[in-house]
């Protein structure tokens, strides 16, 4: 009798553990759904986080480029060095296709606060500072290009669930769990779409004495020096000066009716033949510097202006330049004067001048000069010992000052979708 209650203890006992370990594997097989589950979930949190960070770098680009503010090598903005000539994102960006390794903005966001810490060398990609945790901290890298015509840019952004190589990681560092791509087509918003094709181009009349002189030695420009909508008065020595063997007259268009537009100034028509916006709504482009020049702005205000990396500037008022020099071949202005332009002796300015009307006197030696274009949107006087000469360099140099790159629409394109 106890060896038979011993063997059926033992039976028992067997069937125990046979029952356990049959729920045991039967835990582990649903455990195993769940653990797939948890890696799928975790998978795509990952990928997201690539996403959005890919989406972030396309509106950080599109922000940063579009800031006239000179930046440093964390991509932040800078006060400009009294050695150097401030330098934007977007100033600097283009600089580098010149470069064997053009410039590759790379961010990743930091813990505890949600910021995005940045690295913009002079070339080549960014590298940013590798996480003090095992957390994922999502990161992006950016790629400017040539768009599909001229003038348009192709924006593309890599984006990374962490810093990886292409994605602010050095060559070699471990490849990031999730990675995302976008791509857009950037243009810009209120260029120089249409240069002045004369060196003086004035909605009202003309008048030059004195020995102001007009140039235009541009052939492919069609050599206008003078093209108004009223009359044009030359009172000797006073002249223009156009390409070689060309006619005095064949440097002068006045009276010209599409040039005065539907209102009395020709605003209408001027500004968008001009930048392809009214002046309204290029006014409220962020590339613009606005001054207040209620009691009249003097060459100090554009001094302090361009020492904070200003070269778009809009001022509401009259501008009074005397003895002084403002902008230079490279580094062009672009200047916007919603009242009276009044020229003084020995003024250098370079660059795109557009002001509701021009007033120069400049009876005293050495010669003021205007070099690139100057457009009056009523009448002109130049009197004295003043040149305004059309420079196709320096109005190619100015043309997109006071624009900003917007995202073309329909251009957005994910690799993914495909």
């Amino acid at each position: 009798m106890p060896a038979r209650r011993e063997q059926a203890g033992t039976g028992t006992l067997a069937m125990v553990m046979t029952l356990l370990l049959i729920a045991h594997l039967g835990l582990l097989y649903s455990h195993r759904a769940l653990l797939f589950e948890q890696r799928a979930s975790a998978s795509q949190v990952r990928a997201v986080r690539a996403q959005e960070a890919a989406q972030a770098g396309i509106d950080w680009a599109v922000a940063r480029l579009n800031d006239r503010r000179a930046t440093d090598m964390r991509c932040l903005p800078a006060p400009p060095s009294a050695a150097d000539t401030p330098a934007t994102l977007r100033t600097r960006w283009e600089r580098s296709f010149a470069t064997a390794t053009p410039l590759q903005p790379a961010c990743r966001q930091s813990d505890p606060d949600p910021v995005w810490q940045c690295h913009c060398p002079d070339s080549g990609p960014g590298r940013v500072a590798a996480p003090d945790d095992s957390a994922d901290h999502p990161a992006f890298a950016l790629t400017l290009g040539s768009g599909p015509r001229a003038g348009l840019w192709t924006l593309t952004a890599e984006g990374c669930s962490m810093p990886g190589p292409d994605c602010g990681a050095a060559s070699g560092s471990p490849e990031p769990d999730g990675r995302y791509r976008v791509t857009t087509v950037l243009a810009p918003l209120g260029q120089l779409v249409s240069p002045p094709l004369a060196a003086l181009t004035s909605v009202g009349a003309v008048t030059l004495s004195g020995s102001a002189r007009v140039v235009n030695t541009d052939l492919a420009s069609g050599g206008t020096a003078i093209h108004s909508g009223g009359d044009i008065t030359l009172q000797a020595p006073a002249t223009v000066i156009g390409p070689s063997g060309q006619p005095v007259n064949a440097g002068l268009v006045g009276n010209d009716p599409p040039l005065t537009g539907r209102a009395p100034t020709g605003t209408d028509t001027l500004w968008p033949r001009l930048f392809g916006l009214d002046a309204r709504a290029l006014q409220a482009l962020p590339a613009w510097e606005p001054l207040a020049c209620t009691g009249g702005c003097t060459g100090a205000d554009l001094d302090n202006a361009v020492q904070r990396g200003a070269q778009a500037l809009w001022l509401d008022g009259d501008l009074r330049l005397a003895a002084g020099a403002w902008g230079k071949t490279e580094a062009p202005l672009l200047i916007v004067v919603r009242g009276t332009l009044q020229l003084g002796a020995d003024v250098s300015l370079q660059g795109l001048v557009v002001a509701d009307h021009v007033q120069a006197l400049a009876t005293a030696a050495p010669r003021s000069q205007l070099r690139g274009a100057l457009v009056s949107l009523g009448t002109t006087m130049l009197d004295g010992a003043i040149d305004v000469v059309r420079d196709p360099a320096v109005l190619q140099q100015a043309a997109a000052l006071g624009s900003v790159l917007a995202p073309v629409p329909g251009s957005w394109f994910d690799p993914h979708t495909r």
